[in-house]
């Protein structure tokens, strides 16, 4: 089940969209989708008993490799 994003200024049929072709190889695909959720990185990482860079870089790290598995798991 796909967890629903809230604010996220795309429609669910256009992040599914980036969200595949970001798995086809597309990279600024990946990079839009990334950056949709930049504000939702922001606020998180600033609750993360971590430096608030380090944090952010570490939650983009995770969402990349969520998008680009296709199984929506991670290695971890």
């Amino acid at each position: 089940m796909e967890a629903q994003i809230a604010a996220l200024p795309a429609s669910d049929a256009e992040f599914v969209a980036l969200i595949r072709r970001s798995r086809a190889g597309d990279g600024e695909a990946l990079r839009h989708a990334v950056s949709l959720l930049e504000p939702e990185i922001a606020a998180l990482s600033r609750t993360m008993r971590m430096e608030t860079n380090d944090a952010a870089q570490t939650l983009r790290t995770k969402l990349i490799e969520l998008i680009l598995n296709e199984s929506g798991q991670t290695r971890d």
